[in-house]
């Protein structure tokens, strides 16, 4: 049986496909299966011994395989090379041909037929993770999550075909799939616009799409709930009459404005308890299921010294002694990690811990409020079952009925973040903006007045009338 064959024009040939069909020749032609040269089927299409043919409407035959084209240029004294198959027409293979041409000589790396996106966003992804800027754990993690997505969704894309549309698809899926979840879409999206301009910048991406791409997703930047000072001091004051061990936790992260890894990372070693100053030198991330201990979240937050006053220095006081009380019960099975906040027996808290103890804590603080707020007539019944309750107790009732803190109305439920939200405020109220951008460990001034603009421009507004009463000399309080 003989071989396919293939006719060139230009760079352009039809890839004969054999197929099972066994239609012969036309009837004009003479048979190929004639044992004499001289016979031999000398048809003007050289078609393959199986293949594919269709009949047209005058009775003739029409090859019906695929085209294809190979594309090459010489370039820095090196050939580089594109091919492309499966065009239903030479005009079509043709018109690809160019495209490729050009393509070769705009991004020959681009042209490769087996470069896909999910191949190119690994190869990213490990270029990022080496050298003196490489990503730190936990980025590599919400990164490799990232990459997940756009594997599964426009994963298969070849990097030469990718265009707007590539960009469309993606979103498209992560709304599909992740509905509701803009800041995961929105981070997901910032990693594929990264690699596409890593790679645009490298030859590897003929043409950069998300440039001119005008429904780049943004995360939410929605004011998040937080406390005021009235119903932070108030909720305090009722952990703290309850023994819990995230009090001290939340007048620290609250008066020094620091991050929750932050606060589970802060050593003895870095407080100087004379000079009354904290210095952050380190940060914990939970990683997956383990924390891992490293470098503040910023170079600006690295190794920044934050002034304290002298109730965060009784408080942190307090800690030592009660760190000592705690040694001594443990003994021998205390470690001594040299941490600030720990558990019990010494060991280091992880962030998980005052993320999910915060919430717990306020809604267990509502939960006794309803109770303070019952009726002793009208809610008589209530009262007695809850005396009778193993969980509850006559004991624990009349301490909650008791405490003049759960007066008032109930708190908002908020995420520790909300309490660095809080000291923001707090120190923007003094109408600094660069010592509190300092203070918190912000990259910049302006990440500090992007995220609190809102309180600036109160602040701004305050000032203005101030100094309005000054001008007209009435006395300013």
């Amino acid at each position: 049986m003989s071989t396919p064959t293939a006719r060139a024009y230009a760079g352009v040939s039809q890839r004969h496909k054999p197929c099972e069909c066994g239609q012969a020749h036309t009837a004009g032609c003479k048979r190929r299966d004639d044992e004499s040269a001289a016979d031999r089927c000398r048809c003007p299409r050289d078609h393959g011994e199986r293949c594919q043919h269709r009949t047209r409407a005058d009775g003739k035959t029409a090859c019906a395989c695929t085209w294809a084209f190979v594309a090459e240029i010489l370039r820095a004294g090196k050939r580089a090379q594109a091919t492309g198959s499966g065009y239903a027409s030479k005009t079509a293979a043709a018109k690809a041909r160019a495209d490729a041409l050009a393509l070769l000589r705009r991004a020959p790396a681009a042209a490769k037929r087996g470069a896909t996106l999910a191949d190119h966003v690994d190869d990213w992804f490990a270029a990022r993770c080496e050298g003196p800027n490489a990503l730190r754990p936990k980025s590599q993690y919400d990164y490799r999550r990232a990459i997940g997505y756009i594997r599964g969704s426009v994963g298969d894309v070849r990097l030469r075909d990718l265009d707007v549309r590539t960009l469309d698809e993606f979103l498209r899926w992560m709304r599909t799939h992740h509905q509701g979840a803009e800041t995961a879409t929105a981070q997901a999206f910032a990693v594929l616009r990264a690699a596409i301009r890593w790679g645009a910048r490298r030859g590897l991406v003929a043409t950069d799409p998300t440039l001119t791409y005008d429904a780049t997703p943004k995360p939410s930047h929605d004011r998040r709930e937080s406390l005021t000072p009235a119903q932070f001091l108030r909720f305090l004051s009722w952990a703290n009459a309850r023994g819990e061990r995230l009090g001290a936790a939340l007048w620290l992260s609250v008066a020094a404005g620091v991050r929750r890894g932050e606060l589970c990372a802060l050593s003895w070693l870095d407080i100087e308890m004379d000079s009354a100053v904290l210095t952050v030198r380190q940060n914990a991330v939970l990683v997956g299921s383990h924390v891992h201990v490293g470098d503040a979240k910023t170079d600006a937050g690295q190794a920044r010294r934050i002034a304290l006053d002298a109730e965060t220095v009784d408080t942190l006081r307090r800690i030592q002694a009660q760190q000592t009380i705690e040694s001594a019960a443990w003994g021998d099975e205390y470690m001594h990690t040299m941490l600030v906040f720990t558990r019990e027996d010494g060991r280091a808290l992880s962030p998980e811990t005052l993320t999910k103890g915060l919430p717990r804590l306020i809604r267990r603080y509502n939960r006794e409020r309803e109770i303070h707020a019952l009726d002793a007539t009208a809610d008589a019944e209530e009262l007695a079952r809850l005396a009778r309750h193993k969980g509850m107790g006559a004991e624990r009732l009349a301490t909650i009925r008791a405490d003049e803190t759960l007066q008032g109305d109930p708190l908002p439920v908020v995420a520790w973040h909300s309490l660095r939200h809080l000291s923001a405020s707090i120190h923007l109220a003094q109408g600094d903006v660069f010592s509190t951008s300092r203070r918190l460990g912000h990259a910049s001034v302006s990440t500090t007045t992007k995220i609190y603009g809102h309180v600036i421009e109160g602040i701004q507004h305050a000032q203005a009338e101030a100094a309005m009463r000054t001008l007209r000399g009435e006395p300013v309080a």
